[in-house]
């Protein structure tokens, strides 16, 4: 799977899902919540990013997601389709992308890089959201 953040520019990221499964870990600590707090019920999908960086990426899901993708599948047949084709068609291979990507020439530092002028560079890091609220 490929993934692409705002704040990481033009960086394409490599990795692959690793892991879904139901915990009550507390989100902002990763450790199971403390006596006489109650946690709620969440998928976490872990991923493992492994090119350009390696990293473990998790996702809880609250019910509400997972209510939403279920929605979004089931009221498009089109994606549906697709995705029964998708399920069984071949995995690209990464390692062949990241070689091509490295033998692509770089460009000149003198010169302006070409393309259209709307794509944003860096700029100035985002602020993440906000602690999460515990639900007692």
């Amino acid at each position: 799977m490929f993934m692409r953040s705002t704040g990481l520019g033009r960086t394409l990221l490599t990795g692959k899902v690793s892991n879904i499964f139901a915990t009550t870990v507390v989100p902002s600590t990763l450790e199971e919540p403390q006596e006489g707090v109650t946690e709620p019920v969440r998928m976490m999908m872990m991923m493992e990013i492994v090119n350009p960086v390696h990293w473990t990426v998790r996702a809880f899901l609250d019910p509400s997601d997972l209510r939403k993708i279920v929605k979004v599948i089931v009221t498009n047949p089109l994606l549906i389709l697709k995705g029964i084709k998708f399920f069984f068609s071949k995995d690209p291979d990464y390692g062949e992308l990241a070689k091509v990507e490295a033998s692509a020439p770089k460009a000149d530092a003198g010169k302006a890089p070409k393309g259209p002028a709307s794509v944003p560079g860096p700029g100035a890091i985002p602020k993440g959201p906000g602690a999460i609220p515990s639900r007692a």
